[in-house]
């Protein structure tokens, strides 16, 4: 019985340890594919003075103990982010969703959108007929709570636990989406809101999400489906308006279509604000709307030379004065279509600052399911200004405004409505 009982003890023994090597083998793997790839396929081969190799031999003994994804990731993550550069990050298995903005990926939603103002968070709209609007949410009405969370306590959270880049218009981007999130999920599920109304009346709601009314489409293998919109308009006999929520191509042919049909307008604007990015070739191919000759538009920094990127321009270019609208929101492919027509001096920029997150990146499966976001390239202007940490700073500074926007006044499009209206964009080369 007793000779049972040790043959027994040694066994379990002996799964357990191998169960333990295996999970110190798979991790090693992991941080050896993280650190690697950085090591040959980064865009700054001099990691800005860091050294590669000395955090290589310190991280290895304590990611190779690890027991959990989330120990493994924090691990992988806190290395990372002393390079303190946007798209790069690794993620745990079956977190997708996470590697962008919530309204890309969330299925079910009540209709609002927000902004933080003054670190209060501030409705900017309400689709007509959603579950918001119906409940009588307005824009320009605050919000407390959201599932039982303050809204400070979102704030705090990114303070104490930044990303990459470090600035405070990344952390007011990060919990604006932190909180955005919790307006997302799968539909029928509800949250609880707290919110105030121009009395100063607060409210405290349940509502259920629900489906929204545009289709998903798959654009990224490693990734899951995306949703994309856009919005035309004509504002004024002289003045048409697009807006859209991605760099996505599933958009493109709509947004280049929507270009040409203002064609006879004299003044477009492009409203980027809220959008996260998305695809190359389609900032790309809305840019060359724009242009009458071969334009250099973006100069990519590479680990070991640089890639000019050209506009080649379309048969009948819109060629009439164009002013872009950017918030906080806009990041990415936002940020890079923005800065390089400001610096091609083929747009006059409105809004708020941006938070600088301006690299290009791929995305690695990782040997424990996980994904690795890495940036092989960093953008810059056909000027050579580097807009990653930094963003684009507009050429008109309009901040979003909790007044105007109870009164149902977008203060930054009536900004770039006004300027249109009473000021002559200098004309340049192209027109």
């Amino acid at each position: 019985m007793k000779k049972q009982l040790l043959i027994n003890f040694l066994l379990l023994f002996f799964l357990i340890s191998c169960k333990g090597q295996k999970q110190k083998d798979r991790n090693i793997e992991t941080l050896n594919l993280v650190w690697e790839t950085m090591n040959t396929k980064y865009f700054d081969s001099t990691f800005n003075g860091l050294n590669w190799q000395d955090e290589y031999n310190h991280y290895k003994p304590i990611i190779e103990k690890c027991e959990t994804y989330d120990t493994i990731f924090h691990y992988l993550n806190e290395m990372l982010f002393k390079l303190n550069v946007s798209h790069l990050f690794a993620l745990p298995p079956n977190y997708e969703d996470e590697i962008g903005s919530p309204q890309l990926f969330l299925d079910g939603t009540i209709g609002i959108d927000l902004r933080l103002i003054n670190e209060e968070a501030i409705i900017i709209s309400v689709k007509k007929n959603s579950v918001a609007y119906n409940s009588g949410i307005k824009v320009g009405y605050r919000i407390l709570e959201v599932n039982g969370k303050t809204i400070k306590s979102f704030i705090e959270a990114k303070k104490t636990d930044p990303n990459p880049p470090y600035n405070d218009i990344h952390i007011y981007l990060l919990s604006t989406e932190n909180i955005i999130r919790e307006l997302y999920g799968t539909p029928g599920d509800t949250i609880n809101i707290t919110y105030v109304d121009e009395k100063n009346q607060e409210y405290h709601k349940r509502l259920e999400l629900e489906n929204r009314s545009i289709e998903k489409v798959d654009f990224i293998p490693s990734l899951p489906p995306m949703y994309a919109s856009i919005d035309k308009r004509v504002i004024s006999d002289g003045i048409a308006y697009i807006h859209f929520d991605v760099f996505l191509p599933v958009v493109l042919d709509s947004i280049v279509s929507a270009i040409a049909e203002f064609h006879s307008y004299p003044n477009l604007i492009i409203d980027t604000r809220g959008n996260p990015g998305g695809d190359f070739n389609t900032r790309r191919t809305i840019a060359e709307q724009f242009v009458s000759e071969r334009t250099l538009f973006w100069k990519y920094q590479r680990r070991h030379d640089v890639n000019e990127v050209f506009l080649n321009p379309t048969t009948n270019p819109y060629m009439g004065n164009v002013v872009i609208l950017i918030d906080e929101l806009s990041s990415s492919s936002s940020e890079e279509f923005s800065g390089a027509m400001q610096a091609i001096e083929r747009a006059t920029v409105i809004g708020q600052r941006t938070a600088g997150k301006v690299l290009t990146m791929e995305i690695v499966q990782l040997p424990n399911g996980g994904l690795f976001v890495y940036p092989n390239q960093q953008t810059r202007t056909s000027k050579n200004d580097v807009l990653e940490s930094v963003g684009v700073i507009p050429d008109i500074e309009v901040n979003w405004n909790k007044a105007d926007l109870m009164n149902g006044i977008d203060t930054q499009l009536e900004k770039a409505i006004e300027y249109l209206e009473n000021n002559k964009i200098p004309k340049t080369k192209e027109q």
